[in-house]
């Protein structure tokens, strides 16, 4: 059990939908093959029912913090909505956007956060990951992982008159950015104004193609510069990539595909 001065959740961000369909399966994996029986943060909508809420509470050690759903102003919600994109994630993956709660005063709470989308599929032990504690950053695997040849720029709408002012201020040709699937971090780097100011940004350049990841990595980029890699293995085992391995054994995957490295 976390003491007070280690006390950590393993966080899961979701709307109704997300939670109805993968809570059960992956609340057993965190316990069952992730063999963790610290706290479960849940950040869920206003608006997500009472039964659900009920459900998620009869699980044992699971915490719930509900936020509105977040809102820009009627220019930056119009701009986003309106991107010229061939994906159409920026709407149908809208609910993305609730990840900036990870960085809201009321999360401060906890010491360290390890935020996991819930889609995600646990493989074996994750409490080597968690023994590799942040010390004023933020953990997260670059999202080019392991050949890195995917850079920044392929997060906006480079076709905008904006991103010409984002190359300005932003080096976009960074190919170390991150995915904000799997981040680790110590919540010393959230202050009173960390959420105010990534809205901020988002209203600034609301040009981002991926929702939230294109600005996170702005901000704990270049604004904080506190983002660093997540630890690339443990125990001989990768910590996390997107797919499994046919040659290596992935703790944490976003899919259930193998593909060679």
């Amino acid at each position: 059990m976390n003491n007070m001065l280690d006390k950590t959740a393993v966080c899961l961000v979701a709307n109704f939908k997300y939670l109805y369909k993968n809570f059960p399966r992956m609340y057993k994996q965190i316990r069952n093959v992730g063999k963790y029986n610290g706290e479960i943060l849940v950040i869920t909508s206003l608006l997500c029912p009472t039964f659900l809420i009920k459900f998620l509470r009869k699980n044992n050690n699971v915490s719930i913090l509900r936020f509105k759903k977040i809102k820009f102003d009627k220019k930056t919600e119009l701009k986003l909505s309106n991107l010229n994109l061939g994906s159409n994630r920026h709407v149908n993956k809208n609910f993305q956007w609730q990840k900036l709660y990870l960085f809201d005063k009321k999360i401060k709470k906890w010491n360290y956060i390890f935020y996991l989308d819930i889609n995600m599929y646990i493989h074996h032990d994750i409490r080597p990951i968690l023994d590799v504690k942040p010390i004023n950053e933020l953990l997260a695997r670059a999202d080019g992982y392991p050949n890195y040849e995917w850079k920044l720029s392929s997060q906006f709408d480079t076709s905008d008159i904006l991103y010409s002012d984002l190359c300005e201020i932003y080096d976009m040709e960074i190919n170390n950015y991150f995915q904000t699937g799997v981040m680790y971090f110590d919540t010393k780097i959230i202050n009173k104004q960390t959420f105010k100011e990534i809205m901020e940004l988002t209203t600034n350049y609301p040009i981002t193609i991926t929702n939230e990841q294109g600005i996170l990595n702005l901000y704990f980029i270049f604004v904080k510069n506190n983002y660093r890699q997540l630890v690339e293995k443990v125990n001989g085992k990768i910590s996390y990539f997107y797919w499994m391995l046919n040659d290596q054994e992935v703790i944490i995957s976003k899919a259930m595909t193998t593909k060679n490295k």
